[in-house]
């Protein structure tokens, strides 16, 4: 019987595995295979060169800058979004505040919305003819006359962040509501009992007990924006003059503009092997923040 069943369960997964290894695994050992050879669409022959794309990335000024956007692009973005998502997860638990359901539901609504909608959104919002800020702007005689924000360098960079801001917020006030709603309020009640204040039940209450998913929300995050490609590409296009060109952007430039493939994919293996890192960080987390609640 167990045999039978083992079987049957092995028939069960094996789509599931299949579709893995087809769209994941194999590509992921195609891109390896790649970035130890000289491949470009216009070679007639395909040569090894073993670690050669991986030291001229090393000595690639570019990619240091473009690892640098990505870093600069994705913790502008986490920060806020973590303090801002504790902030309304703590708002919208508050037992007086009424029509909750509401509330809630506006706050994932960003969440929904398609990026590239997003990055459209965005844009337009900004553009110096028709959008909508420099009209305010203009209106309410802050600036003289209308800007192009995103095609200049010093603006470009921090509304891609804020854009990323206002779309990736709604997922972490989720996690922290869900967090929120597993801390006894016998603890609160008890805190009160003694005299504790709203502030001093935050910090040694819910931030302490909260912690665990604010790292493991904080990772997931991260590997997910650091890895980010379509926001920045619609937004921006990793222009003006290269200033917000994140590492994926780099990756697709020097792979699909460049033809350099061999290249390209020692880009996209780095880059994996970066997320990897903080993959087995958030697992390790997550295996300490499951102890904590068991």
């Amino acid at each position: 019987m167990a045999k039978k069943q083992s079987r049957v369960g092995i028939l069960l997964y094996a789509p599931a595995i299949i579709l893995i290894l087809a769209i994941v695994i194999y590509p992921m050992i195609y891109a390896l295979q790649m970035s130890v050879t000289n491949y470009r669409p216009t070679l007639a022959k395909v040569s090894i060169v073993g670690m050669k794309n991986y030291v001229i990335l090393l000595e690639d000024i570019k990619f240091w800058q473009s690892l640098g956007r990505s870093l600069v692009f994705t913790f502008g973005s986490l920060i806020p979004q973590i303090v801002l998502g504790l902030a309304m997860a703590s708002l919208l638990n508050n037992p007086l505040l009424k029509w909750k359901m509401l509330f809630r539901g506006l706050a994932i609504t960003p969440w929904l919305i398609p990026t590239v909608a997003v990055a459209m959104i965005f844009r337009w919002m900004f553009h110096d003819l028709y959008g909508i800020i420099n009209y305010l702007l203009v209106d309410l005689g802050f600036i003289d006359s209308p800007k192009a924000w995103i095609a200049q360098q010093g603006s470009a960079m921090f509304l891609l962040v804020l854009a990323n801001i206002w779309r990736g917020t709604p997922l972490m006030i989720t996690m922290f509501l869900a967090g929120l709603q597993g801390i006894p309020l016998e603890l609160y009640e008890s805190a009160q009992v003694d005299g504790a204040n709203a502030w001093f039940q935050f910090r040694k209450i819910t931030l302490p007990l909260l912690m665990p998913v604010v790292m493991v929300s904080g990772i997931l995050r991260f590997i997910w924006t650091f890895n980010f490609y379509d926001l920045p590409w619609v937004m921006t296009g990793g222009g003006p003059s290269e200033s917000t060109q994140t590492t994926p952007i780099y990756a697709f430039r020097k792979a699909f503009s460049s033809y350099r493939m061999g290249e390209g994919s020692a880009i996209t293996i780095v880059l994996f092997i970066i997320l990897v890192i903080f993959s087995i960080s958030y697992f390790k987390i997550k295996k300490y923040q499951d102890k904590i609640y068991n």
